[in-house]
């Protein structure tokens, strides 16, 4: 009479622990969604400081001529009227 019920028992113990471990909302589902939370956490740290630097660059750009003067003498290489400009080249 036991023996039956002990079976059953077992299944379904089994069958539980199947769950809690492997299933849809197991153990092994959490620890994989724990880690993707972590990398998106991460990645939006970096593209957060990446937009306030971005941020702080336009805001200096907007305020100062100094910054626009510089920004336009290293990319497009501008000289003022009166500078000598000398280029080094490497043979």
């Amino acid at each position: 009479m036991w023996r039956p019920v002990f079976l059953i028992f077992l299944g379904v113990f089994g069958y539980l622990s199947y769950q809690l471990i492997y299933g849809e909302q197991g153990i092994k589902r959490q620890e994989a969604l724990a880690k993707q939370i972590q990398y998106q956490e991460n990645q939006n740290q970096r593209l957060s400081q990446r937009n306030d630097a971005l941020r702080a660059q336009v805001e200096n750009l907007r305020k100062g001529k100094d910054a626009i003067e510089e920004r336009v003498r290293t990319e497009l290489q501008y000289i003022k009227e009166g500078e000598v400009f000398y280029r080094i080249v490497d043979q």
